[in-house]
């Protein structure tokens, strides 16, 4: 064809219409400052989508101009989350996939072991019920004998006893799923402490709240306590990574679910619940300076004093209520 031609088209001067077909299986995606613009292209930063007009080329692909500004305003690069970095914080989370001994491990091994002495004492049997008085010397809680005996080993052996088979099996359960991210999340040690503040913090609001004959026994309360802490470390680095806030979604969706059937079911102490949730979302949001603070670090000066505030209030309201129990 030389420079000039026209091509004619049999049967006319135009080309023919050629059916188009968009794939049934591709997502369409809009700016997210113009929902009018379909677009193809993500922010390399947060991972919005973005059009031609708001792309603004970075190191490494696109910017949107949210995360430049706030680029700017810091005064220095912007932090680019990749790939490696989102596996690293999350990918492959469960017991023992950072290498080592899994504390998730252990804690699920020692309740299950104290749940084997619980059936050879009679404290419990298979199905729950057994000798109350079996249980209470393995440790449960029973407020009355804190609040006037002063025992308060009670508050902390009570998180690794169960009442039943049931009760131990969703519970560990739990613990398996949550406990693998949390682990991951902020190491070893910190894992530990946010556990048992998490009871200690649940055990807390039982002598607060609850019947002075009540008998609490389970792990809920430091369960619980992993949720809250994982809710909001997925909340402070949702924008940092895709995987936060998907995780985000999904944990505030079964801590709903939880929270209707602690509040609904009987025999189910709420108080053990809502405080460990506290604590541990408080513990965390401590760790991590409000998201300023990666919690990988290891455990410093900054956390050491952040555990010992909160295990200092947990103490100030025991006593209270303590000198204030009239009997």
């Amino acid at each position: 064809m030389t420079t000039g031609e026209v091509r004619r088209f049999p049967g006319g001067d135009t080309p023919p219409d050629f059916p188009t077909r968009m794939p049934e299986d591709l997502e369409v995606r809009y700016c997210y400052r113009h929902p009018d613009r379909e677009t193809g292209v993500s922010c390399s930063n947060c991972g919005r989508p973005i059009c031609h007009e708001c792309m603004i080329a970075a190191p490494v692909g696109f910017r949107c101009p949210e995360c430049v500004r706030q680029q700017n305003a810091r005064g220095s690069r912007a932090r680019v989350v990749t790939r490696a970095q989102t596996r690293s914080r999350w990918s492959a989370a469960g017991p023992g996939s950072h290498g080592g001994l899994s504390v998730t491990k252990v804690l699920i091994g020692l309740n299950l072991l104290v749940f084997v002495l619980e059936l050879l004492t009679g404290a419990t049997g298979i199905m729950g019920g057994g000798s109350a008085q079996a249980m209470l010397r393995l440790g449960a809680l029973w407020p009355a004998a804190v609040l006037v005996q002063h025992e308060y080993w009670r508050m902390f052996t009570a998180m690794f006893l169960h009442d039943g088979i049931l009760h131990i099996a969703f519970n560990m359960w739990a613990l398996w799923v949550v406990g693998g991210y949390m682990e991951v999340a902020v190491g070893r040690l910190k894992f530990v402490v946010l556990y048992l503040i998490s009871g200690l913090a649940g055990s807390v609001l039982v002598l607060v709240a609850a019947p002075v004959d009540s008998l609490v026994v389970g792990a809920s309360g430091a369960i619980f306590g992993i949720f809250g802490a994982l809710a909001v470390h997925a909340f402070l680095n949702r924008g940092r990574d895709f995987q936060s806030r998907a995780l985000l979604g999904n944990v505030l969706f079964l801590l709903v679910i939880n929270l209707m059937f602690t509040f609904s079911a009987g025999r189910v102490s709420w108080q053990a619940h809502i405080g460990g949730l506290l604590a541990g979302a408080v513990t965390v949001f401590a760790m991590m300076l409000g998201g300023r603070k990666d919690p990988r670090r290891p455990f410093g000066t900054i956390d050491g004093l952040a555990v010992a505030g909160i295990v200092l209030v947990l103490v100030v309201i025991t006593a209270w209520r303590v000198a204030n129990f009239s009997g």
